[in-house]
C-alpha cells in the first residue's frame, strides 16, 4: 500500500462517548438515555481526565492527527454563560495533542448539544443557525491558533433520524424526537426545516471561523453507505422536494403491506435489541445482563481460574461471541440448548461455568438455588422486551400499557445497578418534548384497535412463545416468574381472563422464528423502500454544497461553504448483496455484527466527491470496525479499506488523511458494551474495570506498522532523490 507522502493517519473520538457524565453540564443524549431507558455514559472511559495517557497511545502508534469533540453544554452551561476553565481545559488537550507532533481536527458538535438549546428549539428553532454560529466563533477565537481542521457538525446526514421514526419501530434512534402523534407530512415537515438550518449553521460558522483565520480549513463528514454506482446515480437524481415527502412517508408513519401471522401471537423471554430483524417490539419491561455462574462448593473464586477449564453458554451465536469476551480466552466453551441443561452439566462437572443472561441462569423460584453461586454479574446491560410480528400497532399499545403499569417488585426480579429497586422500566416518551412539557415520563400512549386484536379476541386465547427456562414454565422452577405473569397481565387486559393463554416452548438458538409470516419478505421490501429512501441518499449534504438542492432546502449562503471534503464510512453493498440490505437497517440501530462489508464501496465515494470537488482535499474522518463483523477481523477490514485507499491515491485522488474509528473503547450511543459496539483499537471493559485500563488490541500493531512502512518508504524516497 502506497500512500502520498505528507499523508496523515489518525484516531478519533467524540466526548460524550469517553467523557465521564457531568450532571451539571448535561446534554441532549444525556437527557435522552435516561428517558428512553437506554445505556447511560456514566464514566466513559473518562478521557476527560486521563487524555495524556490516550494522546500518547496515539502518538506512539505513530499518528500525525488526533480528531476530538468538544462538548457544547461543558463550554456554555447557558445561554448567557461560558466556562472559561472548560475551554481552558480543551485548549490544554489540543496543546498536548499538537507537542506530541500530531495535527489537531476539532469536532463542534459530534452528535449533542445543551439541553439549553433544545429546549429554545433545537436544531429545527429558528434562532439555531446564530446561536451556532456564536458558538463556533467563540471556539475560534480560542482555537483558531492551533486547529488544523474544524468539522462544524459530525454526521449531519445521520441527525434526520432524530424527526423521523421508523413504521418498524416503537422510538426515534436519537434525540430529540418529535411529540406524540406528529404524522409523516410533520416529520417531513421537520426535516425540511432541519435540512436548512444544519446547511445555514455551517456557512454562518464557517464565515466566523475564517474571518478570525483566514488559513482554517472547514468541513463536515457525512456517513457514506457504498451502494452500487448505477444505484446511487438513480437516488442522486431523485433529490428533490418531492424526496422528503416519499421518503418520510415510507420511512415512518406507513403501514407494513401485509400484517402477518406467525405461528405465535408474541415470544417473551430473553429477547432484546440485539436479537431481532424484521419484527416490532414492545418497550422494555425487564433489565438484566449477562453474568457466569458455578457451583457454590468454593472451588472457584474469580474468572481467572477458569483459564483452560470447560465453560458453557445458552443462546443463539451472539452469545458465543460475548461469552468469548468476557471469559478467559483459553476457555473451550459448549453451546447449551437450555439453562437446565447447563446447570445439569455444572452439577456433573462437565463444565466449570456457565454463561447466560443473569435472570435465567438464576431466576429467584429455581429450587436448590442454594447448589449456585453467580461469579460475576453485570457484564452488559441488556432491555428485554416482546416481539411480534410487523403491522399489528394495536397489539403494540396494548404491551406497551401492560408493560407502563406492571409491578414485577414481587417477583424478585431486581436490577444488577440497582439491587433494591425493581426491574420495571417505566414507559419511555416519544421525544424530548413530551419530556420537558411532563416534567417526567408520561403515561401510557394511545392505545389502537386492529386486526391483530380482533384476531387474538375471535380466537379466545393468546398464543405466546417462551423459553422453556422461564420460571413457571421450566420443570425446575415451579412457581410462574416476571415473564409469565407479565403475559397473564397482557390476556386479562385483552380477553378479561389471566388464564387464557396457551405457552408455546421454543427453541433459545432461534427465539424469534416462530414470528416469521408469509408476509415478512413482502415487508422487508416495503421496508427496504423506506429506509433506502433516506440511508442511500446520504449525498444530499454535499449536492447541497454543490448547489443541485432547491432553495427551500439548501440556501446560497452554503454553496461551496466548505475547504475540505469528509467522508466518514463503514458498511456498504455491492449489486449482488442488495439483497441484503436488512443489515444496513440493522447497523443502524447499533447491532454490528452482521453489517455488510464493502471496502469497494469507499473507493466509489471517494471517486465520485472528487469529481464533484476536483480541487478539493478529501479525508476520511471515520472508518473502523468492531472485532468482528460479516465474518472479517477488526484487522481484515482495516486492511482491505486502506488498501481501497492506496488504489485510490495512485489513481489520482487527492485522499490526504485517514483517522482510524476510534482510539478506544466507547460508549455507542445508549447500546449495551459488548463485542457488538466495541470499535476500540485499545479495550477497556467500561462495565467492569474500575480502573479503566486501556489494553491494546493486536490492530494496534497492526495500524502502527503501516504508519511506519509508509514514514519509511517516502524517507527512502526522499533520500534517493536528494
Amino acid at each position: 500500500m502506497e500512500f502520498p507522502p505528507n499523508f496523515l493517519f489518525g484516531v478519533a473520538n467524540a466526548d460524550h462517548q469517553v467523557e465521564a457524565h457531568d450532571p451539571e453540564r448535561e446534554d441532549v443524549w444525556d437527557l435522552w438515555e435516561r428517558s428512553q431507558n437506554l445505556t447511560p455514559r456514566k464514566r466513559a472511559v473518562d478521557f476527560w481526565n486521563r487524555y495524556p495517557e490516550d494522546i500518547d497511545h496515539a502518538a506512539e502508534m505513530g499518528c500525525k492527527l488526533f480528531r476530538f469533540s468538544i462538548a457544547w453544554a461543558r463550554v456554555q452551561p447557558s445561554a448567557d454563560e461560558w466556562d472559561e476553565d472548560a475551554i481552558q481545559h480543551y485548549r490544554e488537550l489540543a496543546e498536548y495533542i499538537r507537542d506530541k507532533g500530531m495535527k489537531v481536527m476539532i469536532t463542534l458538535v459530534h452528535f449533542t448539544w445543551p439541553v439549553w438549546v433544545e429546549r429554545e428549539g433545537g436544531l429545527i428553532g429558528p434562532d439555531f443557525p446564530d446561536r451556532f454560529a456564536d458558538y463556533a466563533e467563540k471556539m475560534a477565537h480560542h482555537f483558531g491558533d492551533i486547529a488544523d481542521y474544524w468539522v462544524t457538525f459530525n454526521e449531519p446526514t445521520q441527525l434526520v433520524y432524530g424527526f423521523i421514526k421508523p413504521w418498524w419501530q416503537n422510538n426515534y434512534y436519537m434525540p430529540p424526537g418529535l411529540p406524540e402523534g406528529t404524522g409523516a407530512n410533520g416529520e417531513a415537515e421537520a426535516i425540511g426545516k432541519l435540512v436548512y438550518g444544519l446547511f445555514s449553521a455551517h456557512a454562518r460558522a464557517r464565515v466566523r471561523i475564517k474571518g478570525l483565520d483566514p488559513k482554517a480549513k472547514v468541513g463536515v463528514n457525512p456517513l457514506v453507505t457504498g451502494f452500487p454506482p448505477w444505484l446511487q446515480k438513480i437516488l442522486d437524481h431523485q433529490l428533490h422536494t418531492q424526496w422528503l415527502l416519499k421518503a418520510t412517508y415510507r420511512f415512518s408513519m406507513a403501514e407494513p403491506l401485509i400484517a402477518g401471522k406467525g405461528k405465535v401471537d408474541l415470544v417473551i423471554g430473553g429477547i432484546n435489541a440485539e436479537s431481532h430483524a424484521n419484527l416490532t417490539f414492545s418497550d422494555p419491561y425487564v433489565v438484566t445482563g449477562k453474568a457466569v455462574m458455578t457451583l457454590n462448593d468454593g472451588k472457584i473464586g474469580e474468572l481467572s481460574q477458569l483459564a483452560n477449564c470447560a465453560a458453557g453458554f445458552v443462546g443463539p451465536a451472539v452469545d458465543h461471541a460475548l461469552a468469548a469476551t468476557h471469559l478467559p480466552e483459553s476457555c473451550h466453551l459448549s453451546a447449551f440448548a437450555s439453562y437446565a441443561e447447563g446447570r445439569k452439566a455444572l452439577r456433573d462437572g462437565t463444565i466449570r461455568a456457565l454463561y447466560g443472561d443473569e435472570l435465567l441462569l438464576m431466576p429467584q423460584q429455581l429450587e436448590n438455588k442454594e447448589d449456585f453461586r453467580l461469579l460475576i454479574s453485570g457484564l452488559t446491560r441488556e432491555t428485554h422486551s416482546i416481539g411480534m410480528p410487523l403491522g399489528h400497532n394495536g397489539v403494540l399499545a396494548l404491551l406497551n400499557r401492560v408493560i407502563a403499569d406492571f409491578n414485577c417488585e414481587q417477583y424478585g426480579a431486581c436490577s444488577p445497578e440497582k439491587p433494591d429497586e425493581p426491574h420495571l422500566e417505566p414507559m419511555p416518551p416519544v421525544s424530548l418534548a413530551d419530556y420537558f412539557a411532563n416534567d417526567s415520563l408520561p403515561g401510557p400512549r394511545k392505545l389502537i384497535d386492529g386486526e391483530g386484536i380482533r384476531r387474538i379476541r375471535r380466537r379466545g386465547h393468546l398464543k405466546v412463545g417462551i423459553h422453556a427456562d422461564a420460571p413457571g414454565i421450566c420443570p425446575s422452577c415451579p412457581e410462574d416468574g416476571v415473564e409469565v405473569e407479565l403475559v397473564r397481565s397482557v390476556a386479562e387486559a385483552l380477553l378479561g381472563d389471566r388464564e387464557k393463554v396457551e405457552f408455546v416452548t421454543i427453541d433459545p438458538t432461534k427465539p424469534l422464528k416462530v414470528l416469521e409470516t408469509r408476509a415478512s419478505r413482502l415487508n422487508l421490501l416495503w421496508r427496504f423502500a423506506g429506509a433506502a429512501g433516506l440511508i442511500a441518499n446520504s449525498n444530499w449534504w454535499y449536492l447541497g454544497i454543490r448547489g443541485r438542492l432547491p432553495e427551500s432546502l439548501c440556501p446560497a449562503e452554503a454553496h461551496r461553504a466548505q475547504d475540505f471534503v469528509g467522508v466518514d464510512y463503514y458498511w456498504g453493498l455491492p449489486t449482488t448483496r442488495l439483497h441484503q440490505f436488512n443489515r444496513l437497517v440493522e447497523a443502524g440501530e447499533g447491532r454490528f455484527l452482521n453489517a455488510p462489508v464493502w471496502p469497494e464501496g469507499l473507493g466509489h465515494a471517494l471517486r465520485r466527491y472528487h469529481r464533484w470537488f476536483p480541487d478539493q482535499e478529501i479525508m476520511i474522518i471515520e472508518n473502523g470496525c468492531v472485532p468482528m463483523a460479516d465474518g472479517v477481523t477488526r484487522q481484515e477490514y482495516l486492511r482491505a479499506h486502506l488498501a481501497e485507499i492506496s488504489k485510490v491515491c495512485q489513481e489520482g485522488v487527492p485522499v490526504t488523511g485517514y483517522l482510524c474509528w476510534s482510539l478506544t473503547s466507547n460508549r455507542e450511543w445508549g447500546h449495551a458494551f459488548n463485542h457488538q459496539t466495541d470499535f476500540g483499537l485499545y479495550h477497556v471493559a467500561l462495565e467492569t474495570d474500575p480502573d479503566l485500563k486501556r489494553v491494546p488490541s493486536k490492530e494496534v500493531g497492526f495500524y502502527k506498522d503501516i504508519i511506519a512502512a509508509h514514514a519509511a518508504h517516502h524517507r527512502k524516497e526522499k533520500s534517493s532523490d536528494s
